[in-house]
C-alpha cells in the first residue's frame, strides 16, 4: 500500500468517525432536583451543600498571608496512605528515600520495577499498546520530514499507525499545529491526537512557604487520593486542560469532605476563567479553551468565589450549555471550593498530599506524554523540553519518588487516565505547583 502526501493524490477517508461521546454524565440523578429553587434567595456566600465547612470560609482572602491560619483537613481514611510493606512487597527502603537530586535514570528505572513491576502492563509503551489494538507502526521517512516541516520536532510527539489500510495519528501537538495537519493531510485520522497549550508568556508565580500547621504534617511513604476522585475527564482537542485540572480538584475536595459530588463542568469553569483573564468571548470559545489559562492562584480563587455548575448543564462534549448564564451561575453557587490556593515548591508537594490535599500542576511537555503505555510510568531519562507546549493536570498522590497524576486525555491514555511521573522529570519541567489547602 502506497500513501501519497499531496492533497490531490492522498486518499480521503470520508468515514471520519469522531471520537465517541464521553459517557461522563453519571450525575443524572441531580438533573431535575434543584432546578425549581436555584434562582430563589440563595446568596453566593451561602453554600447549603457545605454544612461542615469552616464558618470563616465564606470570605476567602486572596492574600497569601491568609493561608497562615489554615489547618489541615481531618481525613480519617487509612486507604489514602498505603502501607509500603503491604502494597509494594517488592520495594526496598531506598525506594521511599527522597531523591535530593542524586538519583540517576537507572535508579528510577530500578525503583519503578520494584514499585510497579506487578502492574499488568508494566513495561508497556504507546507503541506496544497500539499493536495490541491491531495497529501497525507506520514509520516513513517522507512523512517524518513532511511533519517536521510543519512544526520542527513534531515527530517526537506524533506517531503514525496503520489499520485496515488507513493511517491514524496518535500523540499530542499544540492546537494550531493540529489544525495545520488536518488541513494538509485529509486522509489521516487525527481524532486520537491530544492537545497541549503554548506558553502564555506570563511570569511564573514564586512559591510561598506552607502555613505552620501544614508544614508540620508528617510526610507519608505513599499517598493515593484516587479513591475520592471522580472519573477521569476527556478535554478532547481543546485547550481546557487547566479548567479540567481545577474542576477535578474541586470535585476531589468535595468528595474528601463527604459532600455531594456530581460531575462538574470544566467548560463553565473555563468560561469563568476567561472572564477573569479578560479574554471571554462566547460559550463556544470557552469550550475550545481559547489561549489557555493563566497560572497562579487566580483560577482557584474563581472556584472559591463562584464555584462551577454541574456537567448536566454543560457536558464536556457540548460547545453550548443547555441553559443560560444566570442558570449556570446559580447552579455553580452550590458547588464552591472551600480551600485556599497556595503556590508551593516541589519539596513541599509531598507534605501537602500527606495532609490529604491535591495539587494543581502545570508543566512543560515532552515525548514521554506520547510514549507512555498502559502502566502509566514516565521515562525518567527524558526531561520534558516544553518544545511542544505545556499541560496542566492534578497531583493526587505519590509512591516513593513517583507522583500520581490525574490527566484529562481520557481513560485510553496511561493507566486508565493516570500516570506516574518521576520527581526528576517534574524538577526539569519548569513545573508550577498550586496547592489546594482544604478548609
Amino acid at each position: 500500500m502506497r500513501y501519497w502526501m499531496s492533497d490531490d493524490d492522498f486518499f480521503d477517508d470520508s468515514s471520519d468517525d469522531q471520537p465517541e461521546e464521553d459517557d461522563q454524565q453519571d450525575d443524572d440523578q441531580y438533573e431535575d432536583e434543584e432546578q425549581d429553587d436555584q434562582d430563589q434567595e440563595e446568596e453566593p456566600e451561602e453554600d447549603d451543600q457545605d454544612p461542615d465547612a469552616d464558618p470563616d470560609a465564606d470570605d476567602p482572602d486572596q492574600d497569601d498571608s491568609d493561608a497562615g491560619d489554615e489547618q489541615p483537613p481531618d481525613i480519617d481514611d487509612e486507604d489514602l496512605f498505603p502501607d509500603p510493606a503491604e502494597e509494594f512487597p517488592d520495594a526496598t527502603d531506598e525506594d521511599f528515600e527522597e531523591d535530593d537530586g542524586n538519583w540517576s535514570p537507572d535508579d528510577y528505572q530500578a525503583s519503578a520495577g520494584r514499585l510497579f513491576g506487578n502492574h499488568e502492563f508494566f513495561g508497556d509503551t504507546a507503541f506496544s499498546q497500539r499493536e495490541s489494538e491491531g495497529y501497525t507502526h507506520f514509520d516513513n521517512p517522507g512523512f517524518r520530514n513532511a511533519f517536521n516541516s510543519v512544526a520542527p520536532g513534531m515527530t517526537d510527539t506524533v506517531h503514525l499507525f496503520e489499520q485496515n489500510r488507513l493511517l491514524h495519528a496518535f500523540g499530542f501537538v499544540a492546537p494550531f499545529v493540529l489544525q495545520m495537519l488536518m488541513a494538509r493531510y485529509t486522509g489521516i485520522d487525527f481524532g486520537h491526537v491530544d492537545v497541549s497549550v503554548p506558553p502564555r508568556g506570563e511570569p511564573s508565580v514564586p512559591p510561598q512557604p506552607l502555613p505552620p500547621a501544614y508544614a508540620n504534617v508528617e510526610i507519608k511513604p505513599a499517598v493515593d487520593l484516587r479513591k475520592y476522585a471522580t472519573p477521569v475527564g476527556d478535554q478532547g482537542q481543546t485547550s481546557r486542560c487547566s479548567a479540567f485540572a481545577w474542576t477535578h480538584a474541586l470535585e476531589l475536595s468535595r468528595s474528601l469532605k463527604q459532600l455531594d459530588t456530581p460531575r462538574l463542568s470544566p467548560s463553565f469553569t473555563m468560561y469563568q476563567f476567561q472572564k477573569m483573564q479578560g479574554d471571554q468571548k462566547d460559550h463556544e470559545y470557552a469550550w475550545s479553551g481559547g489561549e489557555g489559562t493563566v497560572g497562579g492562584i487566580e483560577p482557584g480563587q474563581v472556584l472559591i468565589d463562584n464555584g462551577t455548575c454541574r456537567q448536566t448543564l454543560w457536558p464536556d462534549t457540548s460547545k453550548e450549555p443547555v441553559g443560560g448564564d444566570p442558570l449556570l451561575a446559580s447552579d455553580a453557587s452550590h458547588f464552591k471550593m472551600n480551600a485556599t490556593p497556595l503556590p508551593i515548591a516541589i519539596d513541599d508537594v509531598k507534605t501537602v498530599l500527606s495532609a490529604g490535599c491535591p495539587v494543581h500542576l502545570a508543566m512543560n511537555t515532552g515525548s514521554s506524554f506520547s510514549e507512555v503505555g498502559r502502566d502509566g510510568v514516565f521515562n525518567a531519562a527524558e526531561p520534558p523540553s516544553g518544545r511542544h507546549g505545556r499541560h496542566a493536570m492534578l497531583l493526587v498522590g505519590y509512591t516513593g519518588n513517583y507522583y500520581i497524576v490525574k490527566n484529562s486525555w481520557g481513560t485510553d491514555w496511561g493507566d486508565q487516565g493516570y500516570c506516574y511521573i518521576p520527581k526528576n522529570v517534574l524538577a526539569d519541567a519548569e513545573a508550577e505547583f498550586v496547592a489546594v489547602l482544604l478548609k
